[in-house]
Protein backbone atom coordinates (compact mmCIF):
# COMPACT_ATOMS: atom_id res chain seq x y z
CA UNK A 1 0.00 0.00 0.00
CA UNK A 2 1.34 3.45 -0.92
CA UNK A 3 0.64 6.75 0.82
CA UNK A 4 0.74 10.08 -0.92
CA UNK A 5 2.09 13.15 0.92
CA UNK A 6 -0.36 16.05 0.74
CA UNK A 7 0.98 19.13 -0.96
CA UNK A 8 0.47 22.81 -0.20
CA UNK A 9 0.41 25.59 -2.69
CA UNK A 10 3.30 25.29 -5.08
CA UNK A 11 3.97 21.68 -4.37
CA UNK A 12 5.68 22.04 -0.99
CA UNK A 13 4.62 19.66 1.74
CA UNK A 14 2.81 20.96 4.83
CA UNK A 15 5.77 20.16 7.01
CA UNK A 16 7.93 22.46 4.92
CA UNK A 17 5.46 25.39 5.13
CA UNK A 18 6.80 28.25 7.35
CA UNK A 19 4.36 29.26 10.09
CA UNK A 20 3.84 33.03 10.37
CA UNK A 21 1.93 35.37 12.75
CA UNK A 22 3.22 34.03 16.14
CA UNK A 23 3.68 36.32 19.21
CA UNK A 24 7.12 37.52 20.07
CA UNK A 25 8.32 37.49 23.69
CA UNK A 26 7.96 41.26 23.95
CA UNK A 27 4.38 41.13 22.68
CA UNK A 28 3.55 38.38 25.18
CA UNK A 29 4.95 40.41 28.07
CA UNK A 30 2.94 43.43 26.98
CA UNK A 31 -0.27 41.40 26.92
CA UNK A 32 0.47 40.00 30.39
CA UNK A 33 1.13 43.51 31.69
CA UNK A 34 -2.16 44.77 30.27
CA UNK A 35 -4.05 41.88 31.86
CA UNK A 36 -2.34 42.64 35.18
CA UNK A 37 -3.38 46.28 35.01
CA UNK A 38 -6.98 45.30 34.23
CA UNK A 39 -7.05 42.91 37.18
CA UNK A 40 -5.59 45.59 39.45
CA UNK A 41 -8.33 47.97 38.33
CA UNK A 42 -11.05 45.35 38.71
CA UNK A 43 -10.04 43.93 42.10
CA UNK A 44 -10.98 47.00 44.20
CA UNK A 45 -14.35 47.09 42.48
CA UNK A 46 -14.88 43.40 43.28
CA UNK A 47 -13.84 43.96 46.90
CA UNK A 48 -16.13 46.97 47.15
CA UNK A 49 -19.01 44.91 45.78
CA UNK A 50 -18.32 42.16 48.30
CA UNK A 51 -18.19 44.66 51.17
CA UNK A 52 -21.42 46.23 49.94
CA UNK A 53 -23.02 42.79 50.11
CA UNK A 54 -21.60 42.17 53.59
CA UNK A 55 -22.79 45.57 54.77
CA UNK A 56 -26.27 44.84 53.40
CA UNK A 57 -26.33 41.53 55.29
CA UNK A 58 -25.19 43.32 58.43
CA UNK A 59 -27.87 45.98 57.95
CA UNK A 60 -30.48 43.24 57.81
CA UNK A 61 -29.25 41.69 61.07
CA UNK A 62 -29.33 45.07 62.82
CA UNK A 63 -32.88 45.54 61.57
CA UNK A 64 -33.93 42.10 62.82
CA UNK A 65 -32.57 42.90 66.28
CA UNK A 66 -34.34 46.27 66.29
CA UNK A 67 -37.62 44.62 65.28
CA UNK A 68 -37.15 41.86 67.85
CA UNK A 69 -37.13 44.61 70.48
CA UNK A 70 -40.63 45.51 69.27
CA UNK A 71 -41.74 41.89 69.62
CA UNK A 72 -40.21 41.75 73.11
CA UNK A 73 -42.10 44.93 74.01
CA UNK A 74 -45.36 43.44 72.72
CA UNK A 75 -44.85 40.38 74.92
CA UNK A 76 -43.49 42.08 78.07
CA UNK A 77 -44.78 45.67 77.78
CA UNK A 78 -41.22 46.93 78.03
CA UNK A 79 -37.87 46.71 76.28
CA UNK A 80 -35.09 44.42 77.52
CA UNK A 81 -32.41 45.90 79.74
CA UNK A 82 -28.74 45.77 78.84
CA UNK A 83 -28.34 42.93 81.32
CA UNK A 84 -30.66 41.02 83.61
CA UNK A 85 -31.01 38.05 85.94
CA UNK A 86 -34.03 36.90 83.89
CA UNK A 87 -36.46 36.44 86.78
CA UNK A 88 -33.83 34.98 89.07
CA UNK A 89 -32.68 32.25 86.70
CA UNK A 90 -29.07 33.48 87.00
CA UNK A 91 -27.24 34.50 90.14
CA UNK A 92 -25.23 37.50 88.86
CA UNK A 93 -27.04 40.80 88.50
CA UNK A 94 -27.27 41.91 84.87
CA UNK A 95 -25.41 38.83 83.68
CA UNK A 96 -27.82 37.98 80.85
CA UNK A 97 -27.43 40.35 77.89
CA UNK A 98 -30.18 42.04 75.90
CA UNK A 99 -29.23 39.67 73.07
CA UNK A 100 -29.90 36.68 75.35
CA UNK A 101 -33.26 38.12 76.37
CA UNK A 102 -34.17 38.62 72.70
CA UNK A 103 -33.28 35.06 71.65
CA UNK A 104 -36.89 33.79 71.73
CA UNK A 105 -37.77 36.54 69.25
CA UNK A 106 -34.99 35.80 66.75
CA UNK A 107 -35.66 32.08 66.29
CA UNK A 108 -33.35 30.95 69.12
CA UNK A 109 -36.07 29.80 71.50
CA UNK A 110 -34.60 26.32 71.96
CA UNK A 111 -31.16 27.59 73.00
CA UNK A 112 -32.77 30.13 75.33
CA UNK A 113 -34.98 27.52 76.98
CA UNK A 114 -32.03 25.15 77.32
CA UNK A 115 -29.92 27.75 79.10
CA UNK A 116 -32.79 28.66 81.44
CA UNK A 117 -33.37 24.99 82.29
CA UNK A 118 -29.65 24.32 82.82
CA UNK A 119 -29.27 27.17 85.29
CA UNK A 120 -32.63 27.55 87.07
CA UNK A 121 -31.12 30.00 89.54
CA UNK A 122 -27.96 28.04 90.29
CA UNK A 123 -25.46 29.35 87.71
CA UNK A 124 -24.03 32.84 87.39
CA UNK A 125 -24.40 33.58 83.66
CA UNK A 126 -25.92 32.04 80.52
CA UNK A 127 -22.48 31.13 79.16
CA UNK A 128 -21.92 28.89 82.20
CA UNK A 129 -24.71 26.57 81.10
CA UNK A 130 -24.13 23.31 79.25
CA UNK A 131 -26.42 24.50 76.46
CA UNK A 132 -24.28 27.55 75.73
CA UNK A 133 -21.01 25.68 76.15
CA UNK A 134 -22.06 23.45 73.24
CA UNK A 135 -22.67 26.39 70.89
CA UNK A 136 -19.74 28.03 69.07
CA UNK A 137 -21.61 30.91 67.48
CA UNK A 138 -24.93 32.54 66.76
CA UNK A 139 -25.04 33.65 63.10
CA UNK A 140 -27.56 36.35 64.00
CA UNK A 141 -24.97 37.90 66.32
CA UNK A 142 -22.23 38.10 63.66
CA UNK A 143 -21.48 40.79 61.11
CA UNK A 144 -19.95 39.29 57.93
CA UNK A 145 -17.48 42.18 57.71
CA UNK A 146 -15.94 41.25 61.06
CA UNK A 147 -14.54 38.00 59.68
CA UNK A 148 -14.51 36.23 63.07
CA UNK A 149 -16.82 33.21 63.29
CA UNK A 150 -15.96 31.71 66.68
CA UNK A 151 -14.55 32.85 70.01
CA UNK A 152 -11.19 31.37 71.06
CA UNK A 153 -12.80 29.98 74.24
CA UNK A 154 -15.24 27.12 73.89
CA UNK A 155 -18.77 28.21 74.63
CA UNK A 156 -18.07 31.94 74.22
CA UNK A 157 -20.08 33.05 71.22
CA UNK A 158 -18.64 36.11 69.40
CA UNK A 159 -20.86 39.15 69.23
CA UNK A 160 -20.86 42.10 66.82
CA UNK A 161 -24.03 43.83 67.98
CA UNK A 162 -24.41 46.01 71.06
CA UNK A 163 -27.19 48.08 72.63
CA UNK A 164 -27.39 51.77 73.42
CA UNK A 165 -26.31 53.25 76.75
CA UNK A 166 -27.01 56.68 75.29
CA UNK A 167 -24.89 59.74 75.99
CA UNK A 168 -23.92 58.71 79.52
CA UNK A 169 -21.84 56.08 81.32
CA UNK A 170 -18.43 57.62 80.71
CA UNK A 171 -18.81 59.66 83.89
CA UNK A 172 -20.04 58.21 87.16
CA UNK A 173 -21.68 61.02 89.08
CA UNK A 174 -21.02 58.67 92.02
CA UNK A 175 -17.26 58.89 92.25
CA UNK A 176 -15.49 55.84 93.66
CA UNK A 177 -18.68 54.31 95.01
CA UNK A 178 -18.53 51.02 93.09
CA UNK A 179 -22.08 49.77 93.57
CA UNK A 180 -23.55 53.03 92.29
CA UNK A 181 -21.26 53.72 89.35
CA UNK A 182 -23.53 52.14 86.79
CA UNK A 183 -26.65 54.02 87.84
CA UNK A 184 -25.84 56.92 85.52
CA UNK A 185 -26.35 54.48 82.66
CA UNK A 186 -30.05 55.15 82.52
CA UNK A 187 -29.89 57.72 79.74
CA UNK A 188 -30.14 55.28 76.83
CA UNK A 189 -32.87 52.84 75.89
CA UNK A 190 -31.11 49.80 77.37
CA UNK A 191 -29.83 50.84 80.76
CA UNK A 192 -28.34 48.50 83.29
CA UNK A 193 -31.08 46.61 85.11
CA UNK A 194 -31.40 43.73 87.52
CA UNK A 195 -33.80 40.91 88.29
CA UNK A 196 -36.22 41.54 85.44
CA UNK A 197 -37.98 44.45 87.17
CA UNK A 198 -36.94 47.44 85.06
CA UNK A 199 -37.02 48.37 81.41
CA UNK A 200 -38.00 51.30 79.27
CA UNK A 201 -41.03 51.46 77.00
CA UNK A 202 -42.07 53.26 73.85
CA UNK A 203 -43.35 56.01 76.14
CA UNK A 204 -39.71 56.59 77.10
CA UNK A 205 -38.97 57.71 73.53
CA UNK A 206 -40.24 61.23 74.07
CA UNK A 207 -38.00 62.48 71.26
CA UNK A 208 -39.57 59.92 68.91
CA UNK A 209 -38.55 56.33 68.22
CA UNK A 210 -37.26 57.34 64.78
CA UNK A 211 -34.83 59.76 66.46
CA UNK A 212 -33.56 57.36 69.13
CA UNK A 213 -30.82 54.79 68.51
CA UNK A 214 -31.08 51.28 69.93
CA UNK A 215 -28.63 48.88 68.26
CA UNK A 216 -25.21 49.25 66.64
CA UNK A 217 -21.95 47.37 66.10
CA UNK A 218 -18.71 46.26 67.72
CA UNK A 219 -15.82 44.05 66.65
CA UNK A 220 -14.41 40.85 68.14
CA UNK A 221 -10.75 40.56 69.28
CA UNK A 222 -9.12 37.40 68.00
CA UNK A 223 -6.40 36.99 70.65
CA UNK A 224 -6.08 37.75 74.40
CA UNK A 225 -4.73 41.22 75.20
CA UNK A 226 -5.41 42.20 71.62
CA UNK A 227 -3.90 45.53 70.62
CA UNK A 228 -6.34 45.90 67.75
CA UNK A 229 -7.40 49.49 68.31
CA UNK A 230 -10.90 48.93 66.93
CA UNK A 231 -11.80 45.78 68.84
CA UNK A 232 -10.30 46.18 72.31
CA UNK A 233 -10.69 48.63 75.16
CA UNK A 234 -7.80 50.74 76.45
CA UNK A 235 -7.23 51.49 80.14
CA UNK A 236 -7.08 55.26 80.56
CA UNK A 237 -7.58 56.98 83.92
CA UNK A 238 -7.46 60.35 82.15
CA UNK A 239 -11.18 60.15 81.36
CA UNK A 240 -11.85 61.19 84.98
CA UNK A 241 -11.17 64.84 85.79
CA UNK A 242 -11.07 64.50 89.58
CA UNK A 243 -14.68 65.49 90.14
CA UNK A 244 -17.97 63.68 89.73
CA UNK A 245 -17.62 64.21 85.99
CA UNK A 246 -15.07 63.83 83.26
CA UNK A 247 -14.54 64.61 79.62
CA UNK A 248 -15.28 61.86 77.09
CA UNK A 249 -13.16 63.62 74.47
CA UNK A 250 -10.08 62.74 76.51
CA UNK A 251 -10.52 59.16 75.35
CA UNK A 252 -9.98 60.46 71.81
CA UNK A 253 -7.36 63.17 72.38
CA UNK A 254 -5.48 61.37 75.14
CA UNK A 255 -5.24 58.15 73.15
CA UNK A 256 -4.39 57.86 69.49
CA UNK A 257 -5.19 54.99 67.19
CA UNK A 258 -1.48 54.25 66.82
CA UNK A 259 -0.04 54.84 70.29
CA UNK A 260 -2.47 53.01 72.56
CA UNK A 261 -0.54 50.34 74.43
CA UNK A 262 -2.28 49.87 77.78
CA UNK A 263 -5.14 47.57 76.89
CA UNK A 264 -7.60 45.81 79.13
CA UNK A 265 -7.16 42.05 79.28
CA UNK A 266 -10.12 41.14 77.12
CA UNK A 267 -10.41 37.59 78.40
CA UNK A 268 -10.08 38.14 82.16
CA UNK A 269 -12.99 37.56 84.47
CA UNK A 270 -11.71 40.50 86.51
CA UNK A 271 -12.72 43.70 84.82
CA UNK A 272 -15.28 42.09 82.53
CA UNK A 273 -13.98 43.69 79.34
CA UNK A 274 -15.39 40.96 77.15
CA UNK A 275 -16.32 43.26 74.28
CA UNK A 276 -17.41 41.30 71.25
CA UNK A 277 -16.59 37.94 72.81
CA UNK A 278 -19.69 36.61 74.59
CA UNK A 279 -23.05 37.34 73.04
CA UNK A 280 -25.00 36.35 76.16
CA UNK A 281 -23.15 38.51 78.73
CA UNK A 282 -24.67 41.85 79.74
CA UNK A 283 -21.76 43.75 81.29
CA UNK A 284 -21.54 47.38 80.18
CA UNK A 285 -18.30 47.26 78.19
CA UNK A 286 -19.26 43.90 76.72
CA UNK A 287 -22.81 44.55 75.57
CA UNK A 288 -23.33 48.31 75.35
CA UNK A 289 -22.23 51.34 73.36
CA UNK A 290 -22.23 55.06 74.06
CA UNK A 291 -23.09 58.04 71.87
CA UNK A 292 -20.44 60.32 73.33
CA UNK A 293 -17.49 60.13 70.96
CA UNK A 294 -17.64 59.44 67.20
CA UNK A 295 -18.13 55.94 65.79
CA UNK A 296 -14.86 54.08 65.19
CA UNK A 297 -12.97 56.26 67.69
CA UNK A 298 -10.93 54.81 70.61
CA UNK A 299 -12.63 52.94 73.45
CA UNK A 300 -11.42 53.25 77.02
CA UNK A 301 -12.27 52.37 80.62
CA UNK A 302 -11.08 54.06 83.80
CA UNK A 303 -9.38 50.91 85.10
CA UNK A 304 -9.43 47.16 84.69
CA UNK A 305 -10.31 45.73 88.09
CA UNK A 306 -13.09 44.10 90.05
CA UNK A 307 -14.37 47.35 91.60
CA UNK A 308 -16.62 48.20 88.66
CA UNK A 309 -14.05 50.67 87.29
CA UNK A 310 -14.08 48.71 84.08
CA UNK A 311 -17.64 49.96 83.65
CA UNK A 312 -16.64 53.62 83.68
CA UNK A 313 -15.93 54.13 80.05
CA UNK A 314 -16.39 55.43 76.57
CA UNK A 315 -17.61 52.69 74.24
CA UNK A 316 -18.38 54.04 70.74
CA UNK A 317 -19.68 51.55 68.19
CA UNK A 318 -17.09 50.33 65.70
CA UNK A 319 -17.19 48.30 62.50
CA UNK A 320 -15.15 47.27 59.48
CA UNK A 321 -17.52 49.15 57.19
CA UNK A 322 -15.81 52.03 55.49
CA UNK A 323 -16.62 55.40 57.05
CA UNK A 324 -19.09 54.52 59.78
CA UNK A 325 -21.41 52.02 61.46
CA UNK A 326 -24.92 50.66 61.05
CA UNK A 327 -27.43 52.01 63.55
CA UNK A 328 -30.79 50.43 64.33
CA UNK A 329 -33.30 53.04 65.45
CA UNK A 330 -36.08 52.30 67.91
CA UNK A 331 -38.68 52.47 65.14
CA UNK A 332 -36.96 49.53 63.39
CA UNK A 333 -35.26 51.58 60.67
CA UNK A 334 -31.52 51.21 60.03
CA UNK A 335 -29.28 54.15 59.23
CA UNK A 336 -25.60 54.38 58.39
CA UNK A 337 -23.92 56.77 60.84
CA UNK A 338 -20.76 58.46 59.56
CA UNK A 339 -17.58 58.75 61.59
CA UNK A 340 -17.83 62.50 61.01
CA UNK A 341 -21.26 62.93 62.65
CA UNK A 342 -21.58 66.03 64.82
CA UNK A 343 -20.57 65.16 68.40
CA UNK A 344 -20.95 68.57 70.01
CA UNK A 345 -18.65 69.64 72.84
CA UNK A 346 -16.32 66.76 73.63
CA UNK A 347 -15.08 68.61 76.71
CA UNK A 348 -18.57 68.87 78.21
CA UNK A 349 -19.75 66.80 81.16
CA UNK A 350 -22.45 64.19 80.70
CA UNK A 351 -25.95 65.10 81.87
CA UNK A 352 -28.72 63.04 83.40
CA UNK A 353 -31.55 65.01 81.84
CA UNK A 354 -32.22 67.68 79.23
CA UNK A 355 -30.53 68.18 75.84
CA UNK A 356 -27.34 66.29 75.14
CA UNK A 357 -24.14 68.36 75.00
CA UNK A 358 -22.73 65.89 72.48
CA UNK A 359 -24.40 67.15 69.33
CA UNK A 360 -26.46 65.08 66.92
CA UNK A 361 -24.76 61.87 68.00
CA UNK A 362 -25.54 62.49 71.67
CA UNK A 363 -29.12 63.42 70.80
CA UNK A 364 -29.56 60.10 69.01
CA UNK A 365 -28.64 58.35 72.25
CA UNK A 366 -30.97 60.32 74.52
CA UNK A 367 -34.62 59.22 74.14
CA UNK A 368 -35.99 62.14 76.16
CA UNK A 369 -33.46 64.96 75.84
CA UNK A 370 -35.89 67.27 74.13
CA UNK A 371 -33.47 68.03 71.29
CA UNK A 372 -34.89 69.56 68.13
CA UNK A 373 -32.06 68.43 65.84
CA UNK A 374 -33.37 66.66 62.74
CA UNK A 375 -31.37 63.56 61.76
Amino acid sequence: MRFTMLKWGGGRSLRNKRVTGAFTLVELLVVIAIIGVLIALLLPAVQAAREAARRMACTNKVKQLALSCHNFHDARQRFPTLGDMVQGKFTYNASASAFFQLMPFIELQQAYDGAIADSNGTLSCPHDTNTMKAIDMFPSALCPSNGVTSSPTKGWQPNNYVFSLGDGCWAQHYVLVPEQNHKVCQRGMFYYGTNDIVGKTFASCQDGSSNTIGVSECLTPDVPNSTNVKSNVAIFTGIWDGTANGKPGKCVTGLTMTSRTNFADTYKDTGRNWRGLIATVGWLSSAGFTTLTPPNSPMCVYANDSQHHSRWGVFPPVSNHSGGVNAGMMDGAVRFVSDTINCGDQNAAAVKSGPSPFGVWGAMGSPDGGETVAF
